[in-house]
């Protein structure tokens, strides 16, 4: 079978979970014998060098674009549009379905491509699978997260999404005046990408939260899919959990350094920590996002809270193997990370916010602990706990951490692509 993947970014450019996902899904579905195309776009000077738009990859080819936007010399105008509607993208997209002719066409986002390229698809013929990995057909950010990190409340009429929208362009009292104005090319957005969405022969998502969401805004759950993420077990596995040497509990993030993730609770909950008994180790790329990053330093208590870097997929069950406790202290509704999985899968507890679908990968008392989103109070008591009473690993029930293997992931996304071929 042709399958073309298709997402706005893509190692090694970015490695976030959803680019993770694709690409251990293009290598997967490659290994069964699948000839497998991906389209994405990168926007980095270093990546403009060839002409020529095609990769080799490990078994499978990637077709990469690219349209730099530029944050200064750019219209607000032009820096929103970019975010959903690009004709050029749809010009070079339908150059990748000339030239590869997929039988399926399965698409994992669109954020920063163009909302009309399910269209471009189903006008061919060719069905569309839609992997709902966060909210972006709800929410221009993708996240339903405001500014100052409360989960959204509402649109409000496409006030509040306005409102987000102008959070980093104008001074918020200069903002307001704007307000309207961007309400309405929120919505005119809003309306365009969900009936694009609505385009796709299938839907599929990896939380029971997430798809509540997408219901509650009218898709309709019959043909909705409820999946989970498969990881590379044996990845995770090949590195066997080592006891810390110092006997200092070892509590790690993993993950973007991006306020959202909450990064910053962590680190203040460490404040005052003794440093003798826990140890905060941060790994992300500091680059992405300096300025937070520059803020998560001041906020650090060097005694206790070390920052790592960027650390390779290959290298994350090396890092979970040195790890007591896993920290996901995000403050939006996560969908599904994958993170949570490989941590279980390598049977490290993880102490997780009690919001959106990160509820429903934490167990308290089986396989970790649920805290307040966003309370430094409650995640520190949390912590000082464990340490108090001393990590009650042998009494957590690990071993029922069975998450779901790539290979059975991908043996059941094969067999929605066959379902969907017997239903055209």
């Amino acid at each position: 079978m042709r399958i073309a993947l298709i997402v706005h970014k893509f190692p090694p450019a970015s490695t976030g979970g959803t680019e993770i996902y694709t690409l251990n899904l293009a290598r997967g579905l490659a290994a069964q014998g699948h000839a497998v195309f991906v389209f994405y776009r990168d926007d980095r000077a270093s990546a403009l060098g060839s002409a020529e738009p095609w990769e080799e990859r490990e078994g499978f080819r990637a077709f990469r674009i690219s349209r730099p936007v530029h944050r200064f010399s750019s219209s607000a105008i032009a820096r929103f549009m970019d975010t959903f509607w690009n004709p050029d993208v749809e010009e070079k997209f339908a150059r990748f379905l000339d030239e590869t002719q997929p039988h399926i066409v399965h698409v994992q986002h669109l954020m920063t491509l163009s909302f009309r390229l399910i269209a471009q698809a189903k006008r061919r013929g060719m069905p569309v699978v839609l992997t709902l990995h966060d909210y972006w057909f709800l929410c221009g950010n993708a996240q339903l997260i405001w500014p100052d990190g409360r989960v959204c409340r509402g649109k409000a009429m496409g006030l509040n999404c306005g409102r987000c929208a102008l959070a980093n362009q104008f001074h918020p009292l200069l903002a307001i005046g704007f307000r309207p104005a961007a309400a309405v090319l929120m919505q005119i957005r809003d309306h365009l990408v969900w009936r694009a969405m609505l385009q796709a022969d299938r839907w599929i998502a990896p939380s029971q939260f997430l798809i509540q969401k997408y219901v509650q805004a009218g898709l309709p759950r019959e043909r909705v899919l409820y999946l989970e993420n498969g990881i590379d077990i044996q990845r995770i596995r090949r590195y066997a959990w080592r006891p810390s040497p110092d006997g200092r509990v070892r509590f790690t993030y993993l993950g973007a350094l991006a306020w959202q993730k909450g990064v910053h609770v962590a680190v203040e909950a460490f404040r005052g920590l003794p440093a003798d008994r826990a140890v905060l180790r941060i790994y992300g790329d500091p680059h992405r996002f300096p300025d937070y990053v520059e803020r998560l330093r001041r906020l650090a208590d060097p005694a206790t809270t070390s920052f790592e870097g960027p650390v390779s997929n290959d290298e994350v069950g090396r890092v979970l193997a040195e790890t007591d406790v896993l920290l996901v202290p995000s403050l939006w509704y996560e969908n599904s990370p994958v993170v949570i999985q490989e941590a279980l899968a390598a049977g490290v507890p993880v102490i997780a916010s009690d919001l959106g679908a990160l509820a429903e990968k934490i167990r308290p008392g089986v396989n970790g602990w649920l805290c307040p989103p966003g309370n430094v109070l409650a995640w520190r008591s949390c912590i000082w706990e464990l340490l108090n009473h001393g990590l009650p690993r042998e009494k957590l029930r690990m071993h029922e951490a069975n998450p779901l293997s790539l290979e059975e992931h991908i043996f059941q996304i094969y067999e929605i692509y066959r379902s969907i071929f017997k239903s055209l």
